[in-house]
């Protein structure tokens, strides 16, 4: 391999505008850390969870084995291309990943965090500021199912009703004119990646609307079958502790109750550094199961200092346990 080659970069993410968008911010936040820069080139697939928009989202988990392998659908293609050496990494949305990956690939880093919450988007024109102020009957869209059953506990006069596909496909259908919806659901840092920042009617409060694990996060995945050895130091330029730990938690978290997409969990988590410039800090996680028709909850929180990855990850599996405690297998799906 010539030196020229093994200095080219090629970088793997999903077709959709917002995974380009993605992909483009880290090659900009990697190109002003390294001096040289590599070449960065972006190598874009098609996956499964991209190939079906009409099935929801419980009906494609199923068919793949439900709960967390439900999102291999959004990264399976991709690791196999990773795992090939035909990429270098992957720059996927934290929340698509699988809360185990497959053999040789690793979470190499986890740039620093978005803004995590869900943004209520109304209907363009319409007069309503908030969720709260919606008519009894009136339809909210949202895939998923942690939305679902927070809006069913939340507001159980509102209707909520499948809507899927990527950002601009759920916009076009909340505008049309037949449109039935009055709002959509959509994480807030997907609008803001995509400059949609005027869309977000209204931000939920994590208090009353936990998001979902990992959301608002980048997860940059690395192979660990490779003889470029180099990459996993070049993706930890990106790296932000803080957003990393709090990211393992919630995913220890959600591994340890084997929860996956078709789950209704949320959960919200804050890292303080002890002091300035220090890497250790406070980690807090607090995680929430919903039955899926909004009926009940169950919440456990817990509360630990933080100085590397296996502490941030002894946490979530604290937080799991809690739960287990409190009787939350009664909520999660059947499956399990």
């Amino acid at each position: 391999m010539s030196s020229h080659n093994s200095s080219k970069v090629l970088i793997g993410c999903r077709k959709s505008e917002l995974a380009l968008t993605q992909a483009r911010s880290i090659i900009s936040e990697l190109s002003q850390t390294l001096d040289p820069s590599p070449t960065f080139e972006i190598v874009t697939s098609s996956v499964a969870g991209d190939a079906d928009k009409q099935s929801p989202f419980a009906v494609l988990s199923k068919q793949t084995g439900g709960s967390d392998v439900g999102k291999s659908l959004w990264t399976n293609g991709l690791e196999k291309e990773l795992v090939a050496g035909k990429v270098q990494f992957l720059v996927h949305c934290l929340k698509d990943m699988p809360t185990t990956l497959p053999p040789n690939c690793l979470l190499g880093a986890i740039p620093e965090r978005e803004d995590c919450s869900d943004a209520v988007v109304m209907k363009s024109g319409s007069v309503f500021k908030s969720i709260d102020q919606l008519p009894p009957g009136s339809v909210v869209g949202s895939s998923s199912s942690r939305r679902r059953a927070l809006v069913r506990r939340n507001w159980p006069h509102l209707e909520i009703v499948e809507c899927r596909g990527n950002i601009d496909t759920r916009l076009a259908k909340l505008d049309a004119p037949s449109s039935p919806f009055s709002c959509i659901l959509l994480a807030s840092a997907g609008l803001l990646r995509l400059g949609l920042d005027h869309r977000i009617t209204q931000r939920l409060e994590p208090t009353i609307f936990p998001y979902a694990v990992g959301q608002g996060a980048l997860g940059i995945e690395v192979s660990t079958n490779t003889d470029r050895q180099d990459i996993l130091q070049l993706v930890q330029h990106v790296d932000h502790k803080p957003s990393r730990w709090r990211g393992m938690a919630e995913r220890s978290m959600l591994r340890s109750l084997q929860g996956g997409c078709s789950s209704s969990i949320g959960v919200s988590s804050s890292f303080e550094p002890l002091e300035q410039g220090s890497d250790s800090g406070t980690l807090r996680l607090r995680a929430t199961v919903i039955h899926i028709e909004g009926l009940s909850e169950i919440s456990a929180e817990d509360v630990g200092t933080v100085q590397c990855d296996e502490e941030a990850e002894k946490l979530g599996v604290s937080v799991a346990n809690m739960l287990l405690e409190k009787g939350v297998r009664d909520l999660l799906p059947q499956q399990l």
